[in-house]
Parts: C-alpha cells; structure tokens; sequence
C-alpha cells in the first residue's frame, strides 16, 4: 500500500486528517522547502505503529502542474516516544504539585521564575504560573534584597535552608510572613542550575502570636500542621521514611504487652514509590501500613507523598482496616480521574489491637504479610482478595482476624523481596522466604528481616536487588508486672 493513495490503510486514523491537509497544502502552494510531516505509519509485517517522518520535494511538469513526490521517510518510534513519555513525565509533575497547597516553585541562577504552581501565582497575584516565568523578587516587593543574599548562599554552599521565618513588604505597603525553605537546583551534569522553594503563609500566625502569647498552644498546633505540610512537598525529592518506630506498651490484668518494630527501606534507585508507616490507636491499637506505587522514579515517588498525607486525612478509621483502604482507594481515585492518569497502589494495613490480641487484616492486591509463630512456624494469613487502590473508585475491601500468641512475629513487605530471581529467572517467592525463617528460628524482629534478606540474597546471588523492598517487622510479647 501506498502512504499517498491509500492513507486509509496506511496511515493511523487519528493522524490521516492532519497527513492529506498537509500533503495538499504543499501541492497547492508551491514552496521552496520540502514537505515535512511525522504520522503513525502501519507496519504491514507486525500490524504495529511507527513513527515517521516523511520528508519530499515535489516535481512539476512542463505546465508547472504536480508530477510527483520524490522524498524518503525516517523511522522515529525511538525519538518520538521518548518526547512523548519526556512530556507525560512533565504535565504530571505539573499536574500533581498543583494539588498541594504550600508555594512551590524554581529559580535560575539569576533568581528569576522558571516553574511555578498554582499557589504561587496565587500568592503572587498573577493568573496563571505561566505570568511569573522570567520575573523576580523584585517585581513584587519592595526590598528582595534578603531573599537574593538566600539563594545566592544556597547556590554557592549547596547546602539546603529551611523554615526560615520571612516578612514580605509588598509594593503598595502590604506586610505578610511567610515560613520558607529553598534547595539547590541541580543539572544532569551536577551543576546548579538555581534553587527550589517551598514557602507557606504563615501571616496569620505569626501576628496572632504578637498580639497574644496566651495563645502559643494554640500557635504551635498550627505550626505543626504546617510543618507536615513542607514536609509532605518535600518528599516529592527525598522519598523519606521513618528513621525509628518506637515501641508500643499496654499495660492491664497485670500483663505488659509490648509491640516492638524494625524496618528497611532499600529503593533500588534514588527515589522510589514504597511506603510504610505505624500508627499509634487510641489506648491499645496500632495500625501499620505498607504500599507500593505502580512504577519506580519521580512519579511512583509523588504518589507515595500523597499517600502519605492521605494517612493522615483517613486516620478517625485506623482501627477498622477495611474502612481505611476504602477511604484512600476512593481519594486516590478521584484525584487520578482529576489528573486523567492511569495509577495504582498496592496496598496491605494491620490493626492490632494490644488489649484483646486480636490483628485484623486487609489488603488491596498487595502480598499477604508473613507470620511467624512463637513455636517457629512461619505462615501466610488469609486476606480477601481485593483490587488495588485507585482503579475502582466502588471497590469494597474486607478483612480477616486472627488471635496473636506471645513470640508472634510479622512481617509487612513489597513484593521487590518475594519476586527477586536468581540467574535463571526464578522467583524465591514467599514460601521459600518462609522455609529460610524457619531453619533459622530468628530470636527477635530485627533478626527476622535480616534472615529474610539474607536469604533473598543467598538464592538470587546478587549483591543488589533489581527493585526497590521494603518491610515493615512487629514483635509482640507479654509478660506479667
């Protein structure tokens, strides 16, 4: 078939329209250049697309009428797919930092706008964050003077500044505060390009704080609230965990119960999409939670810190697993419909509750947790299956029970441990993982994860992982007081 005669069979249908305007453009206004056009074009061998870019030079007879069309086409699947995914990668990061509320936003070495979110146009009374590319400081307010010595300090030491406490006199005379911190900005080739600033009002606190110090209590909730906010921003780049989960104790009938913990965090790039955390509920409860962003990188990382501020939204339901997942299943559903992307995250939560013994599971297509028992047995508890967060805004999430002894160990984890494969492309699996704590007989939580690990090394014999683990241990003990 032919791309000129035939378009219909050869040339993608969302792209015809836009290749025959383009051809007869060019044949009925004579030009000098020649045609150049990129469609989808059909392979006739595999029936898949390709890219290419048609390139002519249209010959005329005698009569200066259209004779025919000598050219070449160029395959550009490669490049062309990588500008697109480049451009996907960029409207979600512009998508997503659009939903936090704090000022985002990065400068050149020059101290002038690049990128801005919605909240900075806001607070900079443009309409759009596009307005602000190319300004400075000093289009806005009176002295700018302390902000440029900041960046220009953060430029040269590459060290970062943060919460630092700013008064803002604006042109016109109107006074605001804000709490900002500012990070260098680096190129590929690990130069600094500028900085980038998170910055939150804090205008109202601070003259709260001036006009009554009888309200510091109040003030400092706030600030909190605030600070979580930063930090929530701030793990778009850093990818945190927690760095120490203390032990949980209930005391009652002349028992002292205690849930200690232990966890490991191994991306196997700089960021990655894992997520993990422990929540201390009401007097006795605990509820864990692990999950697992679709994806590696900078997109699976920004989920992961919605997620984590999700948690937080969701937290009035941390004793009743089922209920909770259905909540953050529902947000995250909404805000990918909003954004119009497709995303997913598995997801396993854990209440315990120290006073009855009772752990109550639920999961959302995440890997069941293992267990190991005080007798060292290890097991996979029953968890209903259910799909994972954000593909079914309706889905329902059930749970399952089951009664904890004395010794009991359990381990939460992302599948990058149980699907490792050694050289011959198997995976050790959770049974395998299991069969290795078994024969060790682990005395604690923290020897529990290291056998695991160990393990997993042993049978894929690489001293790296191919994905990004990451587990969350609990012991439970009692004895009487």
């Amino acid at each position: 078939p032919n791309i000129f005669t035939e378009p219909e069979i050869t040339i993608h249908e969302e792209d015809r329209a836009f290749f025959l305007s383009e051809v007869q453009r060019y044949l009925n206004w004579p030009m000098t250049t020649p045609l150049r056009v990129e469609v989808r074009l059909l392979n006739q061998r595999s029936r898949g697309w390709r890219w290419i870019r048609v390139n002519g030079l249209l010959e005329r007879d005698e009569n200066k009428k259209p004779l025919r069309l000598v050219g070449v086409w160029v395959d550009i699947t490669r490049r062309k797919m990588t500008d697109l995914h480049a451009m996907e990668e960029k409207d979600l990061f512009r998508t997503l930092i659009n939903y936090l509320p704090d000022n985002i936003y990065f400068k050149n070495r020059e101290s002038r706008f690049v990128l801005a979110n919605e909240a900075t146009a806001r607070k900079m009374g443009v309409p759009t964050p596009s307005d602000l590319i190319g300004s400075k400081d000093t289009n806005f307010f009176a002295d700018a003077s302390v902000a440029r010595q900041e960046e220009l300090e953060v430029m040269e030491s590459r060290k970062p500044i943060t919460n630092r406490i700013h008064l803002e006199t604006w042109k016109g005379g109107h006074r605001s505060w804000s709490r900002i911190s500012k990070f260098p900005w680096y190129a590929s080739d690990g130069s600094v390009k500028g900085i980038v600033g998170i910055s939150s009002d804090v205008t109202e606190l601070i003259e709260t704080q001036h006009r009554y110090q009888n309200m510091a209590q109040q003030l400092d909730e706030r600030n909190r609230i605030l600070e979580h906010e930063i930090s929530l921003a701030r793990e778009v780049q850093r990818a945190l965990q927690p760095q120490r989960i203390a032990d949980r104790v209930w005391e009652g009938d002349g028992l002292r119960r205690v849930a200690s913990f232990h966890h490991v965090y191994m991306p196997s790039s700089g960021v990655a999409g894992d997520f993990y955390d422990v929540y201390p509920v009401g007097e006795s409860g605990i509820g864990m939670l692990i999950c697992d962003v679709m994806g590696h990188g900078v997109r699976a990382a920004l989920i992961a810190s919605m997620l984590r501020g999700l948690m937080e939204q969701a937290s009035n339901l941390a004793d009743t697993p089922g209920l909770l997942l259905s909540s953050l299943n529902r947000q995250l559903y909404r805000i990918f419909s909003q954004a119009n992307i497709t995303m997913f995250s598995t997801a396993c939560y854990v209440y315990l509750d120290l006073n009855t013994r009772r752990l109550t599971l639920s999961g959302a297509g995440h890997p069941a947790p293992i267990i190991l028992s005080p007798t060292g047995s290890a097991f996979l508890p029953p968890i209903p299956r259910s799909p994972a967060l954000g593909l079914l805004e309706s889905a329902m999430y059930r749970e399952s029970e089951i009664i904890l002894e004395p010794g009991t160990k359990l381990m939460l984890y992302t599948d990058g441990l149980v699907e490792a494969m050694n050289s011959a492309r198997e995976e050790i699996g959770a049974n395998r993982i299991m069969e290795f704590l078994s024969r060790r007989a682990p005395q604690n939580i923290r020897e529990t994860i290291d056998i695991a690990l160990a393990g997993m090394q042993q049978f894929t014999g690489k001293p790296q992982q191919d994905d990004d683990i990451s587990i969350l241990g609990v012991e439970f003990t009692e004895e009487s007081i």
